[in-house]
């Protein structure tokens, strides 16, 4: 996958650097001055996290470090994204020596939920939600592969649920069950658990989140659930994160980037990941399995790749002579008399 930005936009914005850092040039980072260095830092997280995103949080992790800030506000609006980007996140904040103050103000969900955790006082807007799940990977390999990227999830898991139950009071495995169910928590269900401390007035709503990437996204909070003003084009991330979720659980994580950059709609990524799996079958029962890939790379749908093995298949068969029987077929049959051969004793005699 690229590890160029899939849009303009920057998936967070701090404030209250004097400076503008490196992160600029790359589009990782929007810095803006402060003109009253005595007002809190605000850190807006507002969109994919970390790499799923095209993005890196090094650049961030990096800006935080050189706030010279006695407070910093993180305001929350996001879906989650990478985890370990998350969990470097988490981390700076809770070593930062400002006091941080947490605003869920739409949506903290997977590893936004995570670096919610972090904040020395925890608010969440009335109409917001948080969810929590257990991390997820894809891997290819052999079966001692999967066993190690299956044992580092559960490591993972431990170590996200550990962060929660430290923040609520909950036991670790209560918190487990309740990333087992991929539990989703408006803020009075977050306040009762002691995920957040405060619940705030609800905030102005007007753009939405693509939440089709998560399992079990309860149907009476989706309705309602339209989280903080932004302009309407700027979904395209979170739209991004349920492409790239479908293609990696299809094992087609390298078709994300082009169905992402040409706009495919969700039914038509299921539609074609389906076909590559109808292709794949196709080259199988052909004994053609090597060329799939390169059906799938250039597009051919499924038709024209069942009628190009068809082609393929009756070029490759040599014309068989029915009135030998299959033996004799693969014999060279010598002539009963060899003609050269009499020709130069005839030659011979004449000389």
């Amino acid at each position: 996958m690229s590890k160029k930005p899939l849009n303009n936009k920057p998936w967070y914005e701090l404030k209250g650097v004097r400076s503008v850092a490196g992160g600029q040039e790359s589009g990782a980072t929007t810095l803006k001055n402060q003109a009253n260095q005595n007002q809190p830092a605000e850190l807006l997280i507002y969109d994919v996290i970390g790499d799923w995103a095209g993005l890196s949080a090094r650049q961030l992790v990096h800006d935080l470090k050189e706030l010279d800030v006695s407070e910093i506000t993180v305001r929350i609006n996001s879906p989650g994204g990478s985890v370990f980007d998350g969990i470097a996140i988490y981390n700076a904040l809770r070593h930062h020596k400002a006091h941080i103050h947490v605003r869920i103000e739409g949506l903290a969900a997977s590893i936004a939920s995570v670096i919610a955790m972090a904040g020395d006082t925890i608010h969440m807007a009335a109409n917001a939600l948080m969810m929590i799940h257990n991390p997820f990977s894809w891997v290819g390999g052999d079966a001692e592969e999967l066993r190690k990227v299956a044992d580092m999830l559960d490591k993972t898991t431990e170590v996200i649920a550990q962060t929660y139950a430290a923040n609520c009071g909950l036991q670790v495995s209560e918190i487990i069950n309740l990333m087992n169910e991929e539990t989703w928590f408006t803020a009075s269900e977050a306040e009762g658990h002691g995920l957040v401390d405060v619940v705030e007035e609800a905030v102005q709503l007007a753009a939405h989140f693509d939440l089709s990437a998560f399992n079990h996204v309860p149907k009476p909070l989706l309705p309602p659930f339209i989280p903080p003003s932004e302009p309407e084009d700027e979904n395209t991330s979170a739209h991004a994160l349920s492409v790239m979720s479908l293609c990696n659980k299809a094992g087609y994580p390298e078709m994300a980037e082009d169905f992402i950059r040409t706009h495919q709609g969700i039914e038509d990524v299921q539609r074609r990941l389906s076909e590559c799996e109808t292709i794949k079958s196709l080259c199988a029962a052909a004994q053609n399995t090597d060329r799939a890939a390169g059906f799938i790379q250039s597009g051919k749908s499924a038709e024209q790749v069942r009628t190009e093995l068809f082609d393929l298949l009756t070029k490759e068969d040599e014309p068989q002579d029915n009135s030998l029987t299959p033996n004799q077929q693969s014999q060279t049959i010598k002539p009963l008399v060899d003609t050269r051969a009499v020709y130069q004793k005839r030659n011979q005699a004449v000389a």
